[in-house]
C-alpha cells in the first residue's frame, strides 16, 4: 500500500510521535495504581530510561510500540510498503539497542519485563497484572533465605544475658 502523505507531511507526523507518556503507557500506569503499585516514570538514573521502575524490587518495566520495535516485521516479516530498506535497518537497530539494554539492566541485577503497546491498549489490566506477577516472583526470589544451625540460636531483645 503506497503512503497516502507526501514524504513532509510524512516526516512531520513520524517526528511528532512522543517517546514519553504515550497512550498505552497512561493506560498501564492507571491500571499499576488501581493495584496498589508504587513505581516511577521514564527514570534517567536507570540505564535505557525504563518506562516504569520498581526500585526495591528492581523491576524496569517497557512499553515498546509496535511500530518502531518492528513487531510486525519481526513476527510476520511485514515491513512498511515506503522506504523499506531504511525502516528494517531501523528496527533491526532498535532491536540491538533493546537487547543492550536488556542485558546491562540484568548485569546490574535488574529483571526486565518489555510489553507491547498494542497489548496494553487492548488489555491494561492484563498488563498490570503481568508486572504485578513479576514483582511477586521477585520478591519470592530475593527474600533472604531463613538461617539455620548455630546462628539461628541468637537471644532475643528480651532474653536475660
Amino acid at each position: 500500500m503506497a503512503d497516502m502523505f507526501d514524504k513532509q507531511t510524512r516526516s512531520r507526523i513520524m517526528r511528532a510521535v512522543r517517546t514519553a507518556e504515550t497512550e498505552p503507557e497512561e493506560r498501564l500506569a492507571v491500571a499499576l495504581k488501581a493495584l496498589g503499585l508504587r513505581f516511577r516514570r521514564n527514570d534517567a538514573r536507570i540505564f535505557g530510561r525504563p518506562d516504569f521502575v520498581f526500585r526495591r524490587a528492581r523491576l524496569a518495566v517497557f512499553v515498546d510500540g509496535d511500530f518502531w520495535h518492528g513487531r510486525s516485521w519481526f513476527q510476520e516479516g511485514t515491513a512498511p510498503a515506503t522506504n523499506a530498506d531504511f525502516w528494517i535497518d531501523k528496527f533491526e537497530r532498535n532491536r540491538r539497542r533493546d537487547r543492550l539494554v536488556n542485558c546491562e539492566l540484568r548485569r546490574g541485577d535488574w529483571s526486565v519485563l518489555r510489553l507491547w503497546a498494542s497489548d496494553v491498549r487492548k488489555a491494561p489490566i492484563a498488563s498490570a497484572g503481568r508486572v504485578r506477577a513479576r514483582l511477586r516472583r521477585l520478591a519470592r526470589l530475593r527474600r533472604p533465605l531463613p538461617v539455620t544451625g548455630p546462628q539461628s540460636r541468637r537471644r532475643s531483645r528480651h532474653s536475660s544475658a
